[in-house]
């Protein structure tokens, strides 16, 4: 007879895949040995149930496991007995029972049905087969079912019926896992195997309250998995009871099958084939069938607790905590608080759903945790974060003011403060010190200033500390001085910016002593500043106020009253230099322009009532006009002229001689205009005696006495005021006339006359005599003459 065939047509339905709830999941490997049915009411017991596969964990989960694993998928849900009693120990019965009833109700009974159940339909959550990853040739179908052989005779076999034996316990131990994240993300967590280090925990996985739950959800992409804390080792003992074999068997008569004819097909899978089903990962991530009473490792996962604690009644220094109840069985809640910069923590369990806390820090950041504690182990924590109330500042001052800005200044209250935050009228500053300039401001204006204390997340606010101040008003704009006279001076200029009461207006010496002093309306922008002394430096000074006693910034001006003119204007010069004398007028602040002209004008300044002009051309008429200055104003102007002193002609010469005339010539002076000449000649022998003027620098002279040396000077002439002279000397071209002069000799001595010497002797007492008398007026020469013979 042919076998019963069944087959499998799997779809893969991708859209089912995309269909996932909002919850994340996380994943713990569990490293002890149980058979199917035990390592699922674990899951329930202590996570959420067996793992689900998907295409986004399988491969983070297969890195992470070594062995083969249970997962989360059986054949049949719905099959009868699916929770073994394990405490009976009459396992071969149970599952003999299952297999008959199974086979007959669905495979042998519904033979003709046309709905046959359907198996791998959904994982142990519930939800739908969307994914599979079978082994090649895995999941095996089911035998199709051989007829009875025909019995042809009887024989004797022997059977073992169990007894009664001494249960053997096995411990099954669940440890603290070693959580570990995967490159997908996914929290993957194995059990450690060390029973030193771990603590008895014994589920009842009889109670009705961790059977699966039924309902459907769908399975979870896990996104951003973190690593969860370890939470303390702990070991589940849970009793099983195996039958041993029977000391002694029993005969009796059975009947025998007669042997079939072999067949040609294979039969091995019809070996391998399990009717009920448990589904294993292998290490390297495809799935095999097992039979669910075969001890394995196995994988649970759990939906990441996404709870919420709520602070209340937020204080300085106390809050109340409320947060929401975890599934499951919550043994207690660990509930842990950190303070952000007072270093304060605390740790403690209630297994109510609320608590309050005390002797917080103001304006400090507080971070809880409340951790479901379930199976020993914490499940995700409860989050919260809060700020306490900060605390109000003190001595809130203004420490300077300016026309567009305040300085405040504060002292930080106790506690902890992350910033301030300032306003006046509608505007809002955030502040990180204890001080602050507030620009921007209307000079002359009024402002209430409002400081409290802040948290970085801006939820909590201090009580207000306000204080008040006025800016400073402006200043004046484009201050100007004009109209200046003797005594006063118009002071005027534009309007400031922003409010101010009045306008002061002060005048001064450069020594500060006051010369004038008024204020006036706002409105007004002109003032005349009068009663002030001629030629002096007056200082003007210009100050808005604000109530009399708030001042803006003062302008400053200087200005001079005008001059009156110079007295007593004197010139003295020499021939290269002039030099110009006077009084001054009445008043401190003088100084004196001095304009010197011939051809072209000079202007000379000088701070005392003389000066000296150098390097003048001789004989030349200088004009000198002399100014009285006070700052940029000139008094009437006086003047006077004067000629430099002329100077001595040069290199006088004759350049003609006769016997009755003279020719003299000479050069002009240096640096001179032009000059007139006067010229002279003279005779001292004959007593004769010439002068005259010209403007050439030549001059003949005639009517002279031959033979006679004439004395001749030349000097410069201007504005009747005469040079030094220069001279020279020549003589007239002689008309020679000889004279014999005859001498006789006496002596007491014999032949004295006729001696050389005394001859010699009184020749030249002779010539001495006419030198003295002719000397070098005229030309002479005295010659001796010998008698011959």
């Amino acid at each position: 007879m042919g076998k019963l065939q069944v087959k499998f047509c799997i779809f893969l339905c991708w859209a089912l895949t995309s269909m996932y709830s909002d919850a994340q999941r996380e994943y713990f490997i569990q490293r002890k040995n149980l058979t199917w049915v035990d390592a699922r009411n674990y899951c329930q017991a202590c996570f959420k149930e067996l793992v689900t596969l998907t295409p986004d964990n399988i491969q983070a989960l297969a890195r992470d496991i070594t062995s083969d694993h249970w997962i989360g998928l059986r054949k049949n849900f719905n099959f009868k007995n699916n929770s073994i009693d394990n405490s009976t120990g009459n396992l071969t019965s149970t599952v003999a029972s299952y297999t008959e009833s199974y086979f007959t109700t669905h495979y042998i009974n519904n033979s003709d049905s046309s709905s046959p159940i359907m198996n791998w339909t959904q994982w142990a959550n519930g939800d739908p087969l969307a994914f599979q990853n079978w082994y090649p040739g895995w999941p095996l179908p089911k035998p199709s079912p051989k007829p009875p052989n025909k019995t042809v005779c009887c024989s004797c076999s022997c059977t073992c019926p169990a007894r009664p034996t001494t249960p053997m316990t096995t411990n099954a131990e669940f440890t603290t896992p070693h959580t570990t994240t995967t490159q997908s993300g996914h929290n993957v967590t194995s059990w450690s195997d060390d029973p030193a280090e771990t603590t008895e925990f014994t589920p009842d996985f009889t109670d009705q309250s961790v059977v699966t739950d039924e309902s459907t959800t769908h399975a979870t992409r896990t996104e951003n998995m973190t690593t969860r804390r370890t939470t303390p080792y702990f070991t589940t003992s849970a009793p099983w009871t195996t039958a041993e074999m029977p000391l002694t068997a029993q005969c009796e008569k059975l009947p025998v099958q007669e042997p079939e004819e072999p067949e040609d097909e294979d039969d091995s899978d019809d070996e391998n084939y399990i009717e009920d089903s448990c589904v294993a990962m292998l290490s390297f991530g495809p799935w095999i069938e097992k039979s669910c009473l075969e001890r394995l490792p196995f994988i649970c996962y759990e939906d990441r607790f996404m709870g919420q604690v709520s602070v209340t009644n937020i204080t300085f220094e106390s809050a109340n905590l409320t947060w929401l109840v975890a599934p499951g069985d919550i043994s207690h809640y660990r509930v842990e608080v950190e303070g952000q910069k007072d270093n304060k923590t605390w740790g403690f369990n209630v297994t109510d759903l609320t608590c309050g806390l005390s002797n917080l820090t103001a304006g400090t950041s507080y971070s809880v945790q409340v951790f479901p504690v379930k199976c020993q182990r914490d499940l995700n924590p409860e989050n919260a974060t809060f700020y306490t109330i900060p605390k109000a500042v003190t001595n809130l001052t203004v420490s300077s003011v300016e026309k567009n800005s305040v300085c405040l200044r504060w002292e930080k209250p106790e506690g902890n403060v992350d910033f301030y935050r300032l306003t006046y009228e509608t505007t809002l500053v955030k502040v990180t010190t204890e001080t602050i300039k507030v620009e921007g401001l209307i000079p002359g204006t009024p402002y209430n200033f409002t400081v409290v204390s802040g948290v970085n997340d801006a939820s909590k606010w201090s009580y207000e500390a306000h204080v008040s101040a006025y800016t400073k008003p402006d200043k004046v704009y484009n201050l100007t001085v004009s109209d200046n006279t003797k005594e006063s001076i118009l002071v005027k200029w534009d309007r400031p910016v922003g409010n101010f009461t009045d306008i002061r207006v002060v005048a001064n010496y450069t020594n500060s002593t006051s010369l004038f002093n008024t204020t006036v309306k706002s409105t007004q922008q002109n003032v005349t500043v009068t009663g002030l002394p001629p030629a002096t430096h007056i200082f003007i000074y210009v100050t808005v106020r604000v109530n009399e006693d708030l001042v803006g910034e003062t302008k400053i001006i200087d200005s001079f009253t005008t001059p009156g003119p110079i007295s007593n204007l004197t010139l003295t010069t020499t021939s290269d230099s002039l030099t110009a004398t006077w009084e001054p007028p009445v008043g401190s602040a003088l100084n004196f322009t001095v304009e010197r002209c011939l051809n072209l004008c000079v202007n000379e300044t000088s701070v005392t009532t003389s000066i000296t002009f150098k390097n003048l051309k001789n004989a030349a008429n200088y004009s000198v006009t002399v100014y009285a200055v006070s700052g940029q104003f000139t008094s009437t102007p006086v003047s006077a002229y004067k000629f430099t002193l002329p100077n001595p002609p040069i290199d006088p010469k004759v350049t003609s001689v006769s016997n009755d005339s003279i020719t003299f010539a000479w050069d002009a002076p240096k640096n001179t205009l032009s000059p007139t000449y006067g010229v002279t000649l003279n005779s001292s022998f004959w007593g004769h005696s010439w002068s005259d003027t010209t403007d050439k620098t030549t001059f003949t002279f005639s009517g002279l006495t031959s033979g006679t040396t004439y004395n001749f000077s030349v000097y410069a002439i201007a504005d009747g005021r005469e040079s030094a002279p220069v001279h020279c000397a020549n003589s007239t071209v002689p008309d020679l006339k000889e004279i014999s002069l005859s001498m006789l000799c006496s002596s007491s001595e014999a032949l004295l006359c006729d001696e050389n010497s005394t001859r010699n002797e009184v020749f030249n007492e002779l010539k001495k005599k006419f030198t003295t008398l002719l000397g070098g007026h005229i030309n002479w020469d005295l010659e001796q003459q010998r008698k011959q013979g």
